[in-house]
């Protein structure tokens, strides 16, 4: 009975670290594509910006 106990506890904590690894690296994707979305804003706001600018100097709009 003490070996199937200590085989359930080590088995337990190999769940724990495995459970531990798969979080971080979830937590690492996670951050990877909220770097990925905030890049790609910032690249989308910065053309906004150019043709704005294009716009207002096509039609000759000091006031922006």
């Amino acid at each position: 009975m003490h070996a199937m106990e200590q085989l359930a506890r080590e088995r337990t904590r190999s769940n724990l670290a495995l459970a531990e690894q798969l979080r971080h690296s979830r937590r690492q994707r996670t951050l990877g594509r909220a770097r990925r979305m905030e890049h790609k804003a910032e690249r989308r706001m910065i053309e906004a910006w150019r043709r704005g600018a294009e716009l207002r100097a096509r039609i000759g709009s000091p006031d922006y």
